[in-house]
């Protein structure tokens, strides 16, 4: 994180270089101005910049012929700025164009200072904000390649989740604590949220690549934590030695070296219904208060299994199988 914030705070640095000393071999009047329009505009996300710099440019054409007939017909006075300025804020609100009202504002502040408005005028307030964002747009191009980071989340994660499943696969066969679960479930939710925001980060990194892979795989793995970390539940009680404890860990345990997502999970559900079919119409019925208890666990964990695995599925219906 640190290098990233050396080369974006060095970034703004080159871009305001460049742009005021464009503007200034351009003979523009007002041209450090571009010095705030190129921070401004490289604050914003990459591939939000594009958008974001459109809607700059056609609200700095409308603000710059509203504030001239303002002017020009009310005088150049403050309260003659001040009724520009609560009637384009209320457009910009109206419209949800607020990020363009700070450097139009700046720009029309030009045309009060000077007292006066023609088309010369007028052309270079505009072709300060263009220069502006153009600036920002290029300096936006150079970013700091992070998928080798979001490639070791994913190892990461992969291997909590490995961890997770052989722990409560012994918990199911009473040999070992929820406690070690639960710790890792802690770490795991820790390591999805710095992950998603960096998968974020690297979406916006580009203009129009469609690049959504890594934001999708961390809500699919975001997903299957809220269901494990409802699993814990199911595994706390003292279970009984039946053939359904050991079908669910056999599962359980093969569960573990199936977490890669090229992997395919057809087999897991098949295995998934064998195991409730069993449930429904080959397991004894409960005999006693501590067997029901241990049957309504079992069914619940389950369950879940069965969610872990489709929500894996659906995931790579949508990423694995089109590539």
């Amino acid at each position: 994180m640190d290098k990233e914030k050396w080369v974006k705070s060095i970034k703004i640095t080159l871009g305001v270089a460049l742009g005021v000393m464009l503007a200034k071999w351009f003979r523009m009047d007002f041209e450090i101005t571009v010095a705030t329009i190129v921070i401004v505009s490289m604050l914003t996300d990459k591939r939000q910049s594009l958008k974001q710099s459109a809607i700059r440019l056609l609200t700095a054409v409308f603000s710059l012929l509203f504030a001239s007939g303002l002017f020009l017909t009310l005088g150049f006075t403050l309260p003659v700025f001040f009724i520009y300025i609560f009637v384009f804020t209320l457009l910009m609100y109206r419209f949800d164009t607020v990020i363009a009202i700070v450097l139009n504002v700046v720009l029309v502040v030009h045309l009060l200072t000077l007292g006066e408005v023609s088309i010369p005028i007028l052309l270079n307030e505009f072709g300060l904000m263009f220069l502006g964002v153009s600036v920002a747009l290029v300096m936006n191009l150079f970013v700091i390649d992070i998928e080798d980071e979001l490639i070791g989340y994913q190892k990461e994660i992969e291997n909590l989740m490995d961890q997770i499943f052989k722990d409560m696969g012994r918990c199911l066969v009473n040999q070992c604590g929820s406690q070690s679960v639960s710790e890792n479930l802690a770490v795991l939710d820790e390591v999805l949220s710095k992950s998603r925001s960096r998968a974020f980060q690297y979406y916006n990194n580009y203009y129009f690549q469609e690049n959504d892979y890594y934001v999708e795989y961390f809500a699919m793995r975001r997903q299957q934590y809220y269901t494990i970390r409802s699993m814990q539940h199911f595994i706390t009680l003292k279970f009984l030695n039946k053939p359904e404890v050991e079908m669910l860990k056999d599962f359980t345990d093969d569960f573990v070296n199936n977490t890669k997502v090229l992997n395919t999970c057809s087999h897991q559900l098949d295995r998934l219904n064998q195991i409730k079919h069993h449930f429904t119409h080959e397991a004894e019925l409960p005999t006693n208060n501590n067997h029901l208890q241990n049957r309504i666990a079992l069914h619940q964990y389950l369950f879940s299994l069965e969610e872990l695995v489709s929500v894996k599925m659906r995931f790579i219906d949508r990423f694995e199988k089109q590539n």
